[in-house]
């Protein structure tokens, strides 16, 4: 279904506010109905930017000069044919996922599922915990990433867990942030680019489940949105398989599913594979036992990522694609171990170790302070 003509589409939803029968959306009309979704998701994109277009030209109406409401104007037109190119863009994306994803419709959520079988996260310990994703409580690894490595990424397993439609699923926090120096004391200061609460949960077979997240957004350190955040159970949202405890090549699936907000699928590609950045954190390159997945997002079409997990060890790398040519920029693992005290090890390259805790603490107390 790769490069499948638009035109049927674009003249479908050409038409505004346009109300499409319930047989086109479910599957009816000789399109699958995860085909329908994706042209429904597209309809409303497009309301969306003509949202944002006349809201802009609102505003362009109230600025001081002509020149000023005149090139207001102009720019308000391009970000809007930018948008709806994108719109297009995800539409495309969407259905050839379909196909990588063989889906008929995304109508089970793991999580209510009976015949899985569940466990609470503080019966999972190393032996049974899933060889790439661990939610053992504890397990910190530190991560470098950015396009010139300018990120640090902290991520820990806290002692809390959160019950999502009847599951409990661990909370696990995400932090990104970059350094600053003061260039005149030399104090180093740890400014947030993103702080996030995973809730993954395990069943008895291994397999980890992606619950939902809160993600908090930072821009020059100041909180400006919670994009990407959603949670099992509210507003349509549904869990994923975020990783299954024992991969099939070739095998794809959704990590998680709430339409506009988050959409990732992941594709198992080789249980051999064999990183290309040279790293002596990745014990899984010498043997080439690396857990090697595709992973991207209809969200943002243009972009995808190559990820290589080590076994007993989780994520090591991750290798970013913008329209499928490497970028050259990667997340890859500095560090692990099983407390927060990994963060004092020279390996994780932190300059001010308690500098970095105490701003984490302030960010998020439950899993950062003592």
């Amino acid at each position: 279904m790769k490069n499948r003509s638009l035109k049927m589409y674009s003249l479908l939803f050409s038409v505004p506010f346009l109300i499409v029968p319930y047989e086109l959306l479910a599957g009816d009309n000789g399109h699958s109905p995860c085909e329908n979704t994706a042209k429904q998701i597209f309809q409303a994109c497009h309301a969306d930017v003509k949202d944002d277009y006349k809201t802009t030209l609102a505003n362009c109406i109230n600025l001081a000069t002509r020149s000023e409401r005149v090139a207001c104007r102009d720019e308000a037109k391009m970000v809007r044919m930018e948008e709806a190119d994108y719109c297009t863009d995800q539409l495309d994306a969407r259905v050839n996922a379909c196909e990588v994803l063989g889906e008929h419709r995304y109508d089970s959520d793991p999580l209510l599922d009976p015949t899985i079988a569940f466990v609470d996260p503080d019966d999972v310990d190393q032996s049974s915990a899933n060889p790439y994703v661990s939610i053992v409580s504890g397990h910190t690894y530190v991560l470098r990433a950015g396009e010139e490595g300018e990120e640090t990424v902290v991520v820990h397993v806290t002692d809390e867990s959160r019950e999502i439609q009847g599951v409990p699923c661990r909370v696990v926090t995400d932090a990104v942030v970059v350094v600053e120096e003061d260039e005149t004391t030399g104090e180093i200061d740890y400014v947030p680019v993103e702080i996030t609460d995973d809730w993954f949960a395990q069943d008895t077979e291994g397999n980890v489940y992606y619950c939902g997240e809160i993600s908090r957004n930072f821009e020059d350190g100041a909180l400006v949105d919670l994009d990407g955040s959603f949670e099992s159970g509210r507003e349509f949202a549904k869990a994923g398989l975020l990783i299954s405890g024992m991969p099939e090549v070739g095998i794809a699936h959704r990590q998680e599913f709430s339409l506009g907000e988050a959409e990732d699928i992941v594709q198992y590609v080789d249980l051999a594979g064999i990183p290309s950045v040279e790293n002596e954190n990745f014990p899984c390159a010498d043997s080439g036992g690396c857990l090697m997945t595709y992973d991207f997002a209809p969200l943002e079409p243009e972009s995808s990522e190559f990820k290589y997990y080590s076994p007993g060890i989780g994520f090591v790398l991750a290798e970013a694609m913008e329209d499928g040519e490497f970028t050259g920029e990667t997340e890859q693992l500095l560090c692990v171990g099983d407390s927060l005290d990994i963060l004092e090890d020279p390996a994780c390259e932190i300059e001010d170790p308690e500098e970095l805790l105490e701003e984490l603490c302030e960010l998020a107390a439950e899993a950062f302070c003592d």
